[in-house]
Protein backbone atom coordinates (compact mmCIF):
# COMPACT_ATOMS: atom_id res chain seq x y z
CA UNK A 1 0.00 0.00 0.00
CA UNK A 2 3.04 2.38 0.82
CA UNK A 3 4.39 1.52 -2.35
CA UNK A 4 1.66 2.29 -4.22
CA UNK A 5 1.25 5.51 -2.55
CA UNK A 6 4.73 6.20 -3.46
CA UNK A 7 4.49 5.67 -6.97
CA UNK A 8 1.30 8.15 -7.14
CA UNK A 9 3.35 10.42 -5.30
CA UNK A 10 5.79 9.96 -8.03
CA UNK A 11 3.56 10.38 -11.30
CA UNK A 12 2.67 13.59 -9.79
CA UNK A 13 5.49 15.31 -9.34
CA UNK A 14 6.87 14.05 -12.76
CA UNK A 15 3.74 16.60 -14.35
CA UNK A 16 4.71 19.18 -12.11
CA UNK A 17 8.05 18.83 -13.45
CA UNK A 18 7.50 19.03 -16.68
CA UNK A 19 5.25 22.12 -16.32
CA UNK A 20 8.40 23.40 -14.19
CA UNK A 21 10.83 23.18 -17.02
CA UNK A 22 8.34 25.01 -19.11
CA UNK A 23 8.32 27.42 -17.21
CA UNK A 24 11.38 28.55 -14.86
CA UNK A 25 14.09 28.67 -17.12
CA UNK A 26 14.97 31.75 -15.83
CA UNK A 27 15.86 30.88 -12.91
CA UNK A 28 19.37 30.58 -11.68
CA UNK A 29 20.29 26.90 -10.18
CA UNK A 30 22.48 26.20 -7.26
CA UNK A 31 23.86 22.81 -7.92
CA UNK A 32 25.47 20.64 -4.62
CA UNK A 33 27.64 17.26 -5.63
CA UNK A 34 26.79 14.45 -2.69
CA UNK A 35 29.23 11.66 -2.44
CA UNK A 36 30.35 8.44 -0.21
CA UNK A 37 29.06 4.87 0.53
CA UNK A 38 25.36 3.70 2.25
CA UNK A 39 25.34 6.11 4.50
CA UNK A 40 24.79 8.72 1.88
CA UNK A 41 22.84 5.98 -0.62
CA UNK A 42 20.48 6.55 2.17
CA UNK A 43 18.40 3.65 4.03
CA UNK A 44 15.15 5.69 4.87
CA UNK A 45 12.09 3.89 3.72
CA UNK A 46 9.89 6.51 2.23
CA UNK A 47 6.61 5.44 4.24
CA UNK A 48 8.68 6.73 7.15
CA UNK A 49 8.48 10.29 5.52
CA UNK A 50 7.06 13.44 7.57
CA UNK A 51 3.84 14.84 5.84
CA UNK A 52 6.54 17.91 4.87
CA UNK A 53 8.98 15.50 3.11
CA UNK A 54 6.30 13.61 1.41
CA UNK A 55 6.17 15.93 -1.51
CA UNK A 56 9.01 17.99 -3.27
CA UNK A 57 8.85 21.65 -4.10
CA UNK A 58 9.01 21.71 -7.57
CA UNK A 59 12.66 23.57 -7.73
CA UNK A 60 14.16 20.89 -6.43
CA UNK A 61 15.61 18.64 -9.12
CA UNK A 62 17.94 15.74 -9.24
CA UNK A 63 20.23 13.90 -11.89
CA UNK A 64 19.93 10.92 -13.25
CA UNK A 65 22.57 9.15 -13.31
CA UNK A 66 21.61 6.45 -15.70
CA UNK A 67 19.35 8.14 -17.59
CA UNK A 68 21.69 11.36 -17.72
CA UNK A 69 18.98 13.82 -17.38
CA UNK A 70 17.74 16.00 -14.39
CA UNK A 71 14.17 14.39 -12.88
CA UNK A 72 11.92 15.21 -9.78
CA UNK A 73 13.78 14.66 -6.39
CA UNK A 74 13.53 10.79 -5.50
CA UNK A 75 12.63 9.43 -8.65
CA UNK A 76 16.02 9.41 -9.99
CA UNK A 77 17.06 5.36 -10.98
CA UNK A 78 18.85 4.58 -8.10
CA UNK A 79 16.03 5.39 -6.08
CA UNK A 80 13.81 3.18 -8.07
CA UNK A 81 16.05 0.54 -7.82
CA UNK A 82 16.55 0.68 -4.37
CA UNK A 83 12.62 0.65 -3.97
CA UNK A 84 12.83 4.39 -3.02
CA UNK A 85 14.81 4.62 0.17
CA UNK A 86 16.15 7.83 1.01
CA UNK A 87 19.47 9.06 1.92
CA UNK A 88 20.75 13.07 3.50
CA UNK A 89 19.28 15.05 -0.15
CA UNK A 90 15.48 14.85 0.99
CA UNK A 91 15.94 16.87 3.82
CA UNK A 92 18.66 18.83 2.67
CA UNK A 93 17.30 20.20 -0.81
CA UNK A 94 13.95 21.07 1.17
CA UNK A 95 16.03 23.67 3.59
CA UNK A 96 18.10 24.85 0.50
CA UNK A 97 14.61 25.26 -1.11
CA UNK A 98 13.09 27.02 1.59
CA UNK A 99 15.93 29.26 2.02
CA UNK A 100 16.83 30.68 -1.82
CA UNK A 101 12.80 30.30 -3.32
CA UNK A 102 14.49 32.22 -6.26
CA UNK A 103 16.42 29.25 -7.42
CA UNK A 104 16.34 26.00 -7.99
CA UNK A 105 18.20 23.71 -6.37
CA UNK A 106 19.90 20.46 -8.40
CA UNK A 107 21.11 17.43 -6.38
CA UNK A 108 23.63 15.51 -8.03
CA UNK A 109 24.29 12.06 -5.90
CA UNK A 110 27.35 9.45 -6.89
CA UNK A 111 27.55 6.74 -3.52
CA UNK A 112 27.62 3.17 -3.27
CA UNK A 113 27.59 0.47 -0.09
CA UNK A 114 31.04 -0.15 1.38
CA UNK A 115 33.10 1.69 -0.75
CA UNK A 116 36.45 2.27 0.65
CA UNK A 117 38.38 6.12 0.63
CA UNK A 118 41.64 4.55 -0.35
CA UNK A 119 40.45 1.75 -2.82
CA UNK A 120 37.34 3.16 -4.70
CA UNK A 121 37.26 7.47 -4.01
CA UNK A 122 41.12 8.67 -4.85
CA UNK A 123 41.41 10.75 -8.31
CA UNK A 124 41.49 7.60 -10.80
CA UNK A 125 39.85 5.54 -8.81
CA UNK A 126 36.60 3.96 -9.95
CA UNK A 127 33.88 5.95 -7.90
CA UNK A 128 35.46 8.83 -8.08
CA UNK A 129 35.91 8.79 -11.80
CA UNK A 130 32.35 7.87 -11.81
CA UNK A 131 31.38 11.01 -9.38
CA UNK A 132 33.01 13.58 -11.83
CA UNK A 133 31.03 11.98 -14.91
CA UNK A 134 27.85 12.34 -13.17
CA UNK A 135 28.83 15.98 -12.06
CA UNK A 136 30.44 16.83 -15.42
CA UNK A 137 27.45 15.63 -17.34
CA UNK A 138 24.53 17.32 -15.10
CA UNK A 139 26.52 20.24 -15.47
CA UNK A 140 27.13 20.19 -19.34
CA UNK A 141 23.13 19.54 -19.51
CA UNK A 142 22.75 22.85 -17.83
CA UNK A 143 24.97 24.70 -20.31
CA UNK A 144 23.55 23.00 -23.29
CA UNK A 145 19.96 24.39 -21.90
CA UNK A 146 22.00 27.84 -21.60
CA UNK A 147 20.66 27.87 -17.56
CA UNK A 148 22.86 29.55 -15.57
CA UNK A 149 24.03 28.21 -12.73
CA UNK A 150 26.71 27.74 -9.86
CA UNK A 151 28.28 24.70 -7.51
CA UNK A 152 27.46 25.64 -4.18
CA UNK A 153 28.98 22.63 -2.07
CA UNK A 154 29.70 18.92 -1.54
CA UNK A 155 28.27 16.71 0.63
CA UNK A 156 30.22 13.72 1.84
CA UNK A 157 29.34 10.89 3.92
CA UNK A 158 31.84 8.36 3.88
CA UNK A 159 34.55 5.88 6.35
CA UNK A 160 32.95 3.19 7.49
CA UNK A 161 34.80 1.00 5.25
CA UNK A 162 38.17 2.46 6.16
CA UNK A 163 37.46 1.92 9.52
CA UNK A 164 37.93 -2.25 9.03
CA UNK A 165 41.89 -2.17 9.44
CA UNK A 166 43.71 -0.14 11.14
CA UNK A 167 46.48 0.48 7.78
CA UNK A 168 43.42 1.82 6.33
CA UNK A 169 42.20 4.07 8.92
CA UNK A 170 45.34 5.49 9.42
CA UNK A 171 46.12 6.74 5.89
CA UNK A 172 42.03 8.05 6.02
CA UNK A 173 43.40 11.80 7.01
CA UNK A 174 45.79 11.89 4.05
CA UNK A 175 43.91 10.08 1.57
CA UNK A 176 40.56 12.44 2.67
CA UNK A 177 42.76 15.38 1.96
CA UNK A 178 43.95 14.49 -1.23
CA UNK A 179 39.91 14.17 -1.97
CA UNK A 180 39.11 17.47 -0.97
CA UNK A 181 41.56 18.52 -2.75
CA UNK A 182 41.36 17.23 -6.13
CA UNK A 183 37.39 17.77 -5.68
CA UNK A 184 38.02 21.95 -6.02
CA UNK A 185 40.40 21.60 -8.30
CA UNK A 186 37.95 19.84 -10.52
CA UNK A 187 35.18 22.10 -9.93
CA UNK A 188 37.20 25.50 -10.16
CA UNK A 189 36.59 26.19 -7.11
CA UNK A 190 39.16 26.47 -4.47
CA UNK A 191 37.11 27.31 -1.29
CA UNK A 192 34.02 24.97 -1.96
CA UNK A 193 32.49 24.10 1.16
CA UNK A 194 32.10 20.72 1.99
CA UNK A 195 29.98 19.41 4.70
CA UNK A 196 30.95 16.20 5.89
CA UNK A 197 28.92 13.61 8.20
CA UNK A 198 31.74 11.86 10.91
CA UNK A 199 31.03 8.09 11.03
CA UNK A 200 29.44 7.02 14.29
CA UNK A 201 30.94 5.88 17.13
CA UNK A 202 27.93 3.00 17.36
CA UNK A 203 29.93 1.30 14.47
CA UNK A 204 31.77 -0.08 17.54
CA UNK A 205 28.55 -1.81 18.81
CA UNK A 206 27.66 -5.60 17.29
CA UNK A 207 27.40 -5.17 13.65
CA UNK A 208 27.23 -7.26 11.14
CA UNK A 209 30.75 -6.06 9.89
CA UNK A 210 34.15 -4.92 11.19
CA UNK A 211 34.64 -1.25 12.29
CA UNK A 212 37.38 -1.68 14.64
CA UNK A 213 39.35 0.98 13.87
CA UNK A 214 36.24 3.69 14.09
CA UNK A 215 38.28 6.16 16.58
CA UNK A 216 41.13 6.27 14.46
CA UNK A 217 39.00 7.39 10.99
CA UNK A 218 36.75 9.99 13.55
CA UNK A 219 40.17 11.61 14.31
CA UNK A 220 41.01 11.61 11.34
CA UNK A 221 37.89 13.79 10.17
CA UNK A 222 38.35 15.77 12.97
CA UNK A 223 41.31 16.82 11.85
CA UNK A 224 40.95 16.94 8.16
CA UNK A 225 37.74 19.66 9.40
CA UNK A 226 39.93 21.57 12.16
CA UNK A 227 42.32 22.35 9.47
CA UNK A 228 40.48 23.36 6.27
CA UNK A 229 38.52 26.57 7.06
CA UNK A 230 35.72 25.41 4.87
CA UNK A 231 34.90 21.95 5.60
CA UNK A 232 32.29 21.67 8.11
CA UNK A 233 31.91 18.44 10.18
CA UNK A 234 28.80 16.90 11.90
CA UNK A 235 28.63 14.68 15.40
CA UNK A 236 26.41 11.47 14.18
CA UNK A 237 27.06 9.71 17.36
CA UNK A 238 23.84 9.58 18.65
CA UNK A 239 21.94 8.85 15.35
CA UNK A 240 19.38 6.00 15.38
CA UNK A 241 20.33 2.92 13.34
CA UNK A 242 18.71 0.19 11.95
CA UNK A 243 19.16 -2.98 13.51
CA UNK A 244 22.84 -3.47 12.27
CA UNK A 245 23.65 -0.39 14.41
CA UNK A 246 25.25 0.74 10.99
CA UNK A 247 23.20 2.23 8.43
CA UNK A 248 21.10 5.44 10.10
CA UNK A 249 17.60 5.40 10.23
CA UNK A 250 14.56 7.40 8.24
CA UNK A 251 14.50 9.64 11.29
CA UNK A 252 18.07 10.33 11.56
CA UNK A 253 18.82 10.81 7.69
CA UNK A 254 16.04 13.64 8.06
CA UNK A 255 18.23 14.49 10.93
CA UNK A 256 21.37 14.77 8.78
CA UNK A 257 20.02 16.43 5.77
CA UNK A 258 18.67 19.60 8.02
CA UNK A 259 22.22 19.75 10.10
CA UNK A 260 23.91 19.41 6.48
CA UNK A 261 21.56 22.23 5.47
CA UNK A 262 22.25 24.22 8.10
CA UNK A 263 25.73 24.12 7.60
CA UNK A 264 26.05 24.78 4.39
CA UNK A 265 24.10 27.47 4.97
CA UNK A 266 26.59 29.20 7.15
CA UNK A 267 29.13 28.77 4.56
CA UNK A 268 27.55 30.00 1.38
CA UNK A 269 25.00 32.96 2.88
Amino acid sequence: MEIKKYLLVFVLSLVGFNGLCQESRSLSVKVFILGGQSNMDGTGRSEDLPIGYQTHPDRIMTWDNKKEKWVPLGTDSFAERRKFKFGPEVAFSHLMAEKFPKHRIAIVKTSAGGTKLWKHWLPGQPMYVRFLKNMERALQDLKNNGTKHEICGMLWMQGESDAETLAWANAYEDNLKMLFKDVRVQTGKSELPIVMGRISIGLLRKTPWNFDFTKVVQNAQEKVASEDGNVYIIDTDKLPTRKDNTHFNSEANIWLGNEMGKRMLGAIE
